[in-house]
């Protein structure tokens, strides 16, 4: 099993820091995997009155429920970035490729809530912050896309998996830009 027994959070000028503590030694990814969560909304995360904690416990035991050993790895929230499960060993979240890939939730249904302003524009950074991180670490060009092999995917480009995600409003060639233009940033910092 790779949930953890409780999930942690960084502030995005933490993540970076963290990422470089781990080390993957059984299970080696080669790409990234961006998804959205569709349930929770945004608006439903902001104002649900659940604790952001109690939200990754209910995910963790919704994930548990389908049988899964894992599931995704990172949330992307719009004030932190939550890890629900061992980014150093393979997650549950899609199925074209579960054993390649790290992943991560961008909190919204990014089909109906906005993406390129206020919270979700607060997700949308968090979310490339994060992958920006992963990228530099393994050394991923996230413009090269090998399918199911190498590179960065959104989920619904896993034609088997039926998925829209990580939402309409979401454009890969915005993101992709956005990622290597952080990594740059990273790289001069």
């Amino acid at each position: 099993m790779s949930y953890l027994a409780n999930a942690m959070n960084f502030l995005p000028s933490e993540f970076a820091a963290y990422v470089d503590t781990l080390k993957w030694v059984s299970w080696k990814p080669t790409m990234f995997v961006l998804h959205n969560t569709g349930s929770p909304t945004l608006a439903q995360w902001l104002n649900g009155g659940a604790t952001p904690a109690q939200r990754m416990v209910n995910l963790k035991h919704y994930y548990q429920g389908l049988g899964w050993h894992s599931a995704v790895h990172w949330f992307a929230c719009p004030d932190r970035i939550w890890e629900l499960c061992d980014p150093t060993q393979d997650g549950v979240h899609c199925s074209c490729c579960n054993h390649v890939s790290l992943s991560c939730e961008m909190v919204g249904d990014y089909s109906t809530e906005e993406f390129g302003s206020g919270p979700g524009a607060q997700v949308r950074d968090n979310a490339v912050q994060l992958m920006a991180v992963i990228h530099r670490k393994f050394g991923w060009d996230p413009k090269v896309f090998t399918p199911w092999s190498k590179g960065l995917a959104f989920h619904r480009e896993c034609v088997a998996d039926h998925h829209a995600c990580p939402g309409s409003r979401v454009d890969k060639g915005d993101m992709i830009n956005r990622v290597v233009a952080r990594m740059a940033e990273l790289q001069a910092a």
